[in-house]
């Protein structure tokens, strides 16, 4: 049985370099370089938006981001 990742909180000091490597980094997987499935759950009164992706590909890459909304 595979371990579910939780939910965690988006740092942006882990995004770096120029404009094509960061969104490279947020939108392929890191395992096979796929184009990632992203899905979005807004939660307005937290006043943050829950982010999913997963890889069509490989089935790794799985992320779970919280992002706040400002």
């Amino acid at each position: 049985m595979a371990l579910e990742q939780d939910f965690r909180f988006e740092k942006f000091e882990e995004y770096f370099g120029d404009a094509d490597q960061v969104k490279k980094h947020m939108d392929n997987c890191n395992v096979c370089n796929a184009k990632l499935v992203q899905t979005h759950l807004s939660d307005f009164k937290n006043l943050i938006v829950q982010e999913t992706a997963r890889c069509p590909e490989c089935g790794q890459g799985n992320k779970k981001i919280i992002h706040v909304i400002n």
